[in-house]
């Protein structure tokens, strides 16, 4: 889901808002591990559907951007194809199989609203509920949560900041003690039920709420009461923590194999599958199908579930909807067909599973590998529509570009300071060349020419009521509510649905700022675990404030200062945002946002020739050295402890991770070393 500003529900979400990876390496060697079809239909038959799942998953696996494969497809209740792909295990020669699983993130999230509504048949939930009265310690330093129902959780409109959690290699932790300590201090980014943006944390305390009333432990419920009742016989828990039959993860760019994936939010994204289990799953849904939901929830968990602000939008909107991300894409729907979707990323995984409950059709797949599911499971869906001979969509045809016309005057209100959760931009108009312009904000201290500093990311000429990008393939328009104006992306490409863009900043008359000098300061995380997922991320984060922008900062996302230890959300309207608190103790200056603590990098040891050693204190923080020079280094570091180098660099790998690499490594100058482990733990660090 590939608009660069926007993260759509299949993208994996981390505190350092994950990019999807585009990897070039061709990967030859797996070709000869193409597992044959498993049961289905005679060889003559569904045979575009075939083609289309073999092209479609090699085309991701050839351009490095998944390692393996699984893809099933269901019709009538029957498994039709199923086939394997790529090596589950390279080491040991194990091809995928119908059984081997994958860890398929946040298509969890339909367990847990079947679940919730499995005991709403019960009689024992109610939609209209608020969440508190099943969980009553859940509280909030804004206290409008008490007004967020339970249904609210699955059309992601509660308002909750987001996700809180790692993703690791052990199970480590209890997330649900860590969300509940997490929303004490925590505010709502708007009103519960007025907009829907993507938010794990929900379903986390959906599945707190299935546990309390079931009295059972989720895992156990779902096994019960939907595992077992539809013959889903390799569905459970993350692979990291069941093992078993799984699909390895191994670097595209690298070819190193990462530990098998522990993933402890399993209603927000915590389980294992096989695709034609998720087909089985998928089928509990369809006319005809086995039900398992009473026809009055089966006819919730399909119905559109809008929220004010998308009725605002010209055209229809994700996640209006009980748990799906999308009940209707418009090219379908235009041919009376209704297509229900659920996508799922992690770290190393990526899951799409996509139904047409009226036609009981079902097409899921997952792969080993950072990418959109629905990349792989749309063009299956469109070859098994042309097996059935029902209408597909045409393909989009390609457009000229737009003849400028004049800016409206009234327009000219839109103009001004923009903010998309992770950055701000300004939105200028230029009626001479009857073009607007993006231009980002820079940061204060920034080396950059004037013409460099007044440089558009994006420029869109107006047409029709709308604004178009030929160049990025984009189109857009404006709207606004009493508070906020609002750039609208435009019937996207791939989905055809209105997406938010952009969010208005406001001017502060009295901007306030925090205590510390807070631009150009870089920040290091300190309270990783050894067993702590970091793939292509950096425990690193650069602060930015803006001369243009009084009251505004950059921390990870972009924020609004409240009062001198306080920013919050600039933002709201966009996922995964986290307020900021700073503050000093033992003579350091900390900063928590979300579930995260750092201190600044200046407060590093740097590393001298030879020995270098640190024992991790009583609080268990990690130890970071930074390298004023390049040095060839080693380590000697506990059993259980972890050393990476990592430079302040955005979507590569760490120079150096204990977890996949051993021996010396070059540390070049401005690099760093944390070391992570327990209270006591010492580690040495010989630098030549």
């Amino acid at each position: 889901m590939s608009m660069s500003s926007i993260l759509f529900p299949g993208e994996r979400i981390t505190m350092f808002k994950i990019k999807k990876i585009i990897s070039r390496i061709i990967i030859f060697s797996l070709f000869f591990l193409i597992a044959a079809p498993h049961a289905g239909a005679s060889s003559a038959s569904y045979q575009k559907t075939k083609e289309a799942a073999r092209e479609a998953v090699w085309k991701v696996i050839t351009s490095g951007q998944a390692s393996s494969a699984t893809v099933a497809v269901m019709d009538g209740g029957k498994i039709i194809y199923s086939e394997g792909f790529g090596a589950a295990d390279r080491k040991a020669g194990k091809g995928v199989d119908k059984s081997t699983r994958f860890n398929i993130g946040s298509t969890s999230k339909m367990f847990v609203a079947t679940a919730i509504l499995l005991l709403v048949d019960d009689g024992r939930v109610s939609l209209d509920d608020s969440v508190v009265k099943y969980i009553p310690e859940f509280e909030m330093k804004d206290q409008r949560y008490r007004d967020i129902k339970v249904r609210m959780l699955f059309n992601h409109s509660s308002g909750l900041p987001g996700s809180t959690f790692f993703f690791g290699y052990e199970p480590e932790g209890d997330p649900h003690r860590m969300l509940l300590e997490r929303m004490k201090g925590s505010n709502l980014k708007h009103d519960p039920g007025a907009a829907a943006i993507y938010c794990n944390d929900g379903f986390t305390l959906a599945e707190i709420i299935v546990e309390r009333v079931s009295g059972q432990k989720f895992p156990d419920f779902l096994e019960k009461r939907i595992f077992k009742p539809l013959g889903m016989k390799d569905t459970k828990m993350s692979i990291g923590e069941t093992g078993g039959n799984i699909s390895n993860f191994y670097d595209p760019d690298t070819g190193k194999k990462y530990p098998a994936e522990v993933i402890l939010v399993h209603a927000a994204g915590g389980l294992s599958s096989t695709a034609e289990d998720l087909c089985r799953f998928a089928d509990s849904f369809c006319k005809g199908g086995e039900n398992i939901l009473s026809k009055r929830s089966l006819e919730e968990i399909l119905k559109s579930q809008p929220t004010p602000f998308s009725s605002q939008l010209r055209g229809p909107a994700i996640l209006d909807s009980f748990g799906w991300d999308y009940s209707s894409l418009p090219a379908y729907a235009e041919k009376g067909i209704m297509v229900f979707a659920k996508g799922g990323g992690t770290g190393a995984y990526s899951t799409g599973l996509q139904i047409i409950p009226e036609k009981r059709l079902a097409v899921a797949a997952s792969m080993s590998g950072r990418l959109n599911g629905e990349s792989v499971t749309r063009p299956v869906l469109n070859a098994l529509m042309k097996d059935k001979g029902l209408p597909v969509p045409s393909v989009t045809e390609t457009r000229k570009p737009m003849v400028p016309e004049v800016i409206p005057q009234e327009l000219t209100a839109y103009e001004g300071i923009y903010a998309n959760g992770e950055s701000f931009i300004r939105i200028k108009f230029d009626r001479d060349n009857k073009k607007m312009d993006l231009v980002p904000m820079i940061p204060d201290g920034t080396n950059r020419s004037e013409k460099e500093t007044d440089a558009s990311v994006m420029s869109f000429v107006y047409n029709g009521g709308s604004f178009f990008s030929f160049k990025n393939d984009r189109q857009g328009y404006f709207i606004k509510d009493a508070e906020n104006l609002y750039f609208i992306a435009e019937k996207d490409p791939f989905y055809g649905i209105d997406t938010l863009m952009f969010q208005s900043v406001p001017k502060q008359d009295e901007p306030k700022k925090l205590f510390r000098e807070f631009n150009g300061k870089l920040w290091l995380m300190r309270n990783l675990t050894p067993s702590v997922q970091f793939y292509r991320e950096t425990p690193m984060v650069r602060s930015a404030t803006y001369s243009d922008l009084p009251g505004y900062l950059h921390f990870i996302n972009s924020m609004k200062v409240c009062d001198a230890n306080h920013a919050t959300y600039a933002a709201p309207l966009f996922r995964d945002q986290s307020e900021l608190y700073i503050y000093e103790s033992d003579g350091e200056v900390w900063a928590e946002s979300g579930i995260s603590i750092f201190s600044q990098a200046d407060q590093a040891k740097t590393v001298n020739p030879g020995r270098n050693s640190v024992m991790i204190g009583e609080k268990g923080y990690n130890e970071w050295f930074r390298l004023e020079n390049g040095y060839v280094i080693s380590f000697d570091k506990p059993e259980k402890g972890r050393i990476m180098v990592v430079v302040e660099e955005d979507k590569k790998l760490a120079l150096f991770d204990s977890t996949v690499d051993e021996g010396e490594v070059y540390a070049p100058e401005g690099s760093y070393v944390v070391c992570i482990g327990q209270p006591g733990d010492l580690f040495i660090v010989s630098a030549k």
